[in-house]
């Protein structure tokens, strides 16, 4: 898997790109399927926006199989920004894991749930 982390105007010190680094490696290993990971690639940019540099921006932009996923954050301090977007990243992994990796399981899913939905409102015995 390629990692690549980007900086542009001097937003994130060595410690910024560890710290991104290592939160990404733990959401990572959860999509970890034996011999292969759904994981394809990952690109990290760090910035800093308005006139002067308050505004913190972190973006990753990870490839998975058949798709890409691109998520955009901003905050006032770069870790709060770096939090919510891995947050966000381990929720998209996670639908697309469960959407691709086993669709099958998917359609029991649904099916389940609509005879479920279905005897709460009385129209299955």
């Amino acid at each position: 898997m390629n990692i690549r982390i980007q900086v542009r105007h001097e937003a994130a010190r060595e410690a910024i790109q560890k710290y991104i680094t290592n939160e990404f490696e733990r959401i990572s290993n959860k999509f970890f399927d034996g011999a292969h990971s759904y994981i394809v690639s990952a690109e990290f940019i760090v910035d800093q926006e308005g006139s002067n540099g308050h505004k913190k921006t972190f973006e990753a932009i990870i490839g998975v199989r058949g798709e890409t996923l691109a998520i955009k954050e901003s905050s006032d301090e770069t870790h709060k920004a770096i939090d919510i977007a891995m947050k966000v990243l381990e929720k998209l992994l996670m639908r697309h894991k469960e959407k691709h990796a086993h669709p099958g399981n998917l359609i029991r899913h649904n099916a389940e749930r609509e005879r479920q939905r279905g005897e709460e409102l009385g129209l299955v015995d």
